[in-house]
């Protein structure tokens, strides 16, 4: 588990380095593409489903894939939109940005309170009580 954190953590940075191949390389487009198309929205969906878990609820795998994909899409448009409105958009910049937010995402210790559940509260126990 430790492993894919470390290597979604890092695949922006890889981006960002593939970047500096030359223009229209096959390998940088199949890495940058790759990158943004998954990988910030993994890192969110990452930290969403750790706060599912608390709650009970789970996503199954399939569900995670596609909220990813969902997720990357809207995370870089909102990146580069911003860099776009402030006159400060470079590939470099917006990979950056993308690579900083996966790197948080994957790296962030969600794993807190593991050891107490919370309470569930089931209809039976509701009419129990009353």
């Amino acid at each position: 588990m430790i492993y894919v954190r470390l290597g979604l953590s890092l695949s922006g940075w890889a981006a960002l380095a593939a970047t500096r191949l030359p223009d229209g390389f096959p390998p940088r487009v199949i890495i940058a593409f790759a990158f943004v198309l998954l990988c910030p929205g993994a890192a969110a969906v990452r930290l969403g489903d750790a706060v599912l878990r608390r709650s009970s609820l789970r996503i199954d795998r399939l569900e995670a894939f596609v909220l990813s994909i969902a997720l990357s899409l809207a995370i870089g448009a909102l990146v580069t939109e911003t860099l776009f409105l402030t006159a400060t958009y470079t590939t470099a910049r917006a990979m950056v940005v993308l690579a900083a937010f996966t790197s948080v995402g994957a790296l962030c210790p969600v794993g807190f309170g593991r050891g107490r559940r919370g309470r569930t509260v089931s209809i039976e126990s509701i009419e129990k009580s009353h």
